[in-house]
């Protein structure tokens, strides 16, 4: 099995729009300010499925630089169920590419709107999650209140499973 799979080339100018879960959690080794914010919001990351690569990406934004991670589908069940146990929240959200300029800030909330396209005025990832919410994204994992392991509302690839 290849390392890499080749696929038709593509204008590079033509933005691909993509279906990004976004991560709310705790996060790792919080400095001493996250304390200043809500407990469940003081960290965000997001994931998608690329089906032309077969492939998931993991885009985490760390204060020791952003961490890009890429999973076979086989491969991502592990994560993606830890990724669902520790979030407070998880929202789908389309990419929108209808930014005027860069996000204010270097820390998690301005990198995953940059990376989501998206503008708005929020600094914090609860304010994030409140302008996602806002702008038609929708909750997949409601806010966690009981402690164990959440069910996944999600099929493989992000879609919500019809019940």
């Amino acid at each position: 099995m290849s390392l890499v799979r080749l696929v038709p080339k593509r204008d590079p100018d033509v933005v691909i729009d993509r279906l990004w879960l976004v991560f709310f959690t705790e996060g790792e080794r919080e400095p001493w300010w996250a304390k200043l914010l809500p407990v469940g919001f003081r960290h965000v990351a997001a994931c998608a499925w690329f089906a032309d690569q077969e492939r998931w990406v993991y885009f985490n934004p760390t204060r020791r630089g952003t961490v890009i991670l890429l999973y076979r589908d086989e491969e991502f069940g592990g994560r993606f169920q830890q990724l669902l146990d520790t979030s407070s929240l998880v929202l789908r959200v389309a990419s929108r590419h209808q930014r005027s300029s860069t996000p204010c800030g270097w820390w998690c909330t301005g990198a995953i709107k940059a990376l989501l396209g998206t503008g708005g005025m929020a600094i914090t990832p609860r304010g994030l999650a409140r302008y996602l919410q806002d702008h038609g994204a929708e909750a997949v994992l409601p806010p966690c209140v009981a402690a164990g392991p959440v069910s996944s509302p999600l099929s493989a690839h992000g879609e919500p499973v019809q019940t």
